[in-house]
């Protein structure tokens, strides 16, 4: 069963998750196939939005009737352990990844949501950290990416609280950089994408490392020879 579809447009691909008979969870199967997509694109750079196909839900988390069936423990942290890999695999993209958030997002799927490099949100999207409502923390890798983002004191409040919260809440927060009207929030994250054509992904996520790398890289290019010339 294939859990993604792919339609791609001039600026950009987009990723549908339709994983409907589980509510949009994240199984080891759909991770497998969301960290094999940049081996099936490898000659792409264009942009990446991935959006949901579900019209309330963008991940329900991860998907508790598979793990119910597990018996004893070890199977369980290696499942999990195998659907961080896929995930840091997706991190790893060399392109530009942008969630387009349409329905709610909980526990699991938070945690996937802090691999992208940019995320929007539609009025009506939901979300929550709620591993905590299921006795566990984060266990994919989510939790230390969000520290990065936002503060361990910030991911840390949120994550006991367990709390349900709007686009304009997490907005606030910091988990969301963009709300925008459900009926034009695809169109616009595709113009948005358009501006993006040919662009490095460090320019929207880097470190120290690899922000002088990128410096190097375009220091006296096309655009900014052009610029230096105009001041001799």
């Amino acid at each position: 069963m294939a859990y993604f579809t792919i339609e791609e447009k001039p600026a950009c691909l987009i990723v549908r998750f339709h994983a409907p008979d589980s509510g949009n969870a994240l199984s080891l199967a759909v991770a497998c196939e969301l960290g094999a997509l940049p081996s099936r694109f490898k000659k792409s750079r264009k942009p990446v939005i991935v959006t949901s196909s579900h019209p309330k839900l963008f991940c329900s988390g991860g998907n508790l009737s598979d793990y119910a069936k597990l018996k004893g423990k070890a199977p369980g942290l290696k499942i999990n352990r195998e659907i961080q890999k896929h995930l840091e695999k997706f991190a790893a993209w060399p392109v530009v990844k942008m969630a387009v958030i349409e329905g709610d997002v909980f526990g699991g799927g938070m945690e996937w949501l802090g691999y992208f490099d940019c995320r929007w949100a539609s009025p009506y999207a939901r979300f929550g950290f709620w591993q905590k409502r299921i006795g566990l923390s984060p266990g994919w890798g989510g939790g230390a990416k969000w520290a990065v983002r936002i503060g361990e004191y910030a991911v840390r409040s949120l994550l006991v609280e367990g709390r349900l919260m709007g686009s304009g809440e997490a907005y606030h927060h910091g988990l969301v950089d963009r709300v925008v009207s459900s009926w034009k929030i695809l169109e616009d994250a595709e113009r948005w994408c358009s501006k993006l054509q040919g662009e490095e992904p460090a320019l929207l996520s880097w470190n120290v490392k690899s922000e002088s790398k990128l410096f190097a890289k375009l220091w006296l290019g096309p655009a900014h020879g052009a610029i230096l010339k105009r001041w001799k």
